[in-house]
């Protein structure tokens, strides 16, 4: 792999999660929910949340990029719906988005972003909250970005 620069990850992973179905607004730029109208809903940004410099184990460094996606949703107030139905097909559709496909799912099954990283997947807790209470639904989807 030649070396690539961080924005070209950053724009190809958005690119991607972005393309998860049923979104009808995005912001590659942080946006916190409170500045989310509901016609904008669901609505798809992410945060950029660290990096971690390693070593494999043939002694060449590494770079982890840590991502949260996050997801808006309007849950709504009618007693009759179920919010978390809304929220399940959303995280699915995202799942869906970063399953790897083409030469990725061919070459060793694993998202790439195109062949810029050697891995990037959704890893570690979901935060859920599916609104049931006040009709604001979030969730935050934690990923790894592996740069060799």
């Amino acid at each position: 792999m030649t070396a690539v620069s961080r924005e070209q990850i950053s724009a190809a992973f958005f690119a991607l999660v972005s393309g998860a179905a049923g979104l009808t607004a995005t912001s590659r730029r942080f946006v916190h929910w409170d500045q989310v109208n509901e016609t904008q809903m669901p609505f798809l940004t992410m945060l950029k949340s660290g990096e971690v410099r390693g070593r494999q184990a043939e002694g060449l460094p590494t770079l982890t990029i840590n991502a949260h996606v996050f997801i808006y949703m309007s849950a709504g107030m009618d007693p009759e719906d179920v919010p978390d139905s809304a929220m399940n097909a959303m995280l699915d559709a995202v799942d869906a988005a970063v399953a790897p496909a083409g030469a990725d799912a061919i070459a060793g099954n694993k998202q790439t972003l195109g062949g810029l990283v050697s891995h990037c997947y959704p890893l570690g807790p979901v935060f859920i909250d599916t609104g049931d209470i006040d009709g604001k639904a979030v969730a935050a989807i934690p990923f790894q970005i592996l740069v060799p």
